[in-house]
């Protein structure tokens, strides 16, 4: 089988924040989509690995950042490349923080979703959150970063822990 066909499948780019007791946490992923409009939910694919999931899986809270083709590659970099359970990531970053407290980025971004998880099914390697949006804001009118962007303009790399990660 023939995995880079994957690649044509159209992704954006996003940071997924949350919470380790008081420490804010965070990582970024490629596969965030709207799944019903009335109540506006989301599913999102997140490495079974990452520190990130197992303290959404904890709070039952998350938020989504999403990145805007003026996005750092630095920001990526942090986000996509470095363990939470490691590094403070928000430290080096512009930020805030939503309604109920959950962390976004927030310079380079469209906007941000503030969710709460419904339910979440084990997926192999990853957890698929089904979760609802509570809050959305938009921050500014930059285009949203796609994968294919992130591959073809700043190219980026694939982290290993990344859904869509092939071998090279």
């Amino acid at each position: 089988m023939d995995k880079t066909a994957l690649f044509n499948l159209s992704y954006g780019l996003y940071i997924i924040g949350a919470k380790d007791g008081a420490r804010d946490v965070g990582c970024v992923v490629n596969t965030v989509t709207q799944a019903t409009s009335s109540p506006v939910t989301l599913t999102v694919c997140i490495n079974k690995d990452n520190h990130t999931n197992a303290c959404i899986k904890e709070t039952k809270e998350f938020s989504v950042s999403i990145l805007s083709e003026e996005t750092k590659k630095t920001t990526i970099g942090i986000f996509g490349f470095s363990s939470s359970r490691d590094r403070d990531k928000f430290a080096d970053v512009s930020s805030g923080h939503t309604l109920a407290g959950m962390p976004y980025v927030s310079e380079g971004v469209t906007s941000y979703l503030q969710c709460k998880v419904i339910e979440f099914i084990d997926d192999f390697t990853h957890t698929i959150f089904i979760a609802e949006v509570v809050e959305a804001e938009n921050l500014s009118e930059e285009p949203p970063m796609t994968y294919a962007y992130y591959h073809r303009e700043l190219k980026g790399k694939t982290p290993p822990k990344a859904s869509s990660y092939v071998t090279e």
